[in-house]
């Protein structure tokens, strides 16, 4: 899924996490929605991890409900694609071990500084205190956001 914008490349870039897509589906009326219905209208690209997917997935199972509604809602959103991460080096790994202490967070961490390091629009936005952990944060340029502060930063730069 990839449907940007023609005036995508001036537009703030935001990685979000599992947590961060599961409360834009659980609340609909929440700030993590809001950050998708920015998206929609423009105002921010959105990019979602495919590993995010997969552990939506996973949570959507252990709760009995339906993935597809994802993938519905998904559809329905112009400017938010879903990307994946090539082979990760063994240094990566290794950082990624110094710095994150949860293994499921390994690999979003891996793909934040990716996208960080490739585009100074780019943020990372979660409520997991891992990556708000000094060294984290600073690996990752300090773009570490809450949805509140992503929310600003969007509204702020049109």
């Amino acid at each position: 899924m990839n449907y940007l914008s023609r005036n995508s490349k001036d537009l703030p870039r935001i990685i979000i996490d599992t947590s961060t897509l599961f409360s834009a589906f659980y609340n609909r009326k929440g700030n993590e929605a809001y950050l998708l219905e920015l998206a929609d209208q423009g105002k921010c690209v959105m990019i979602i991890f495919d590993y995010v997917i997969e552990e939506i997935r996973s949570v959507f199972r252990r709760k009995d409900l339906d993935i597809e509604l994802v993938y519905d809602l998904l559809d329905n959103y112009h400017n938010i694609t879903i990307s994946s991460l090539e082979e990760i080096t063994f240094m990566e790994n290794i950082l990624s071990k110094e710095m994150i202490n949860d293994p499921l967070d390994r690999p979003i961490f891996i793909f934040a500084k990716r996208e960080i390091d490739s585009d100074d629009r780019t943020y990372f936005v979660t409520g997991d205190k891992g990556f708000f952990r000094k060294g984290a944060k600073e690996e990752l340029r300090n773009r570490v956001l809450h949805t509140s502060e992503a929310i600003d930063l969007i509204l702020n730069s049109i």
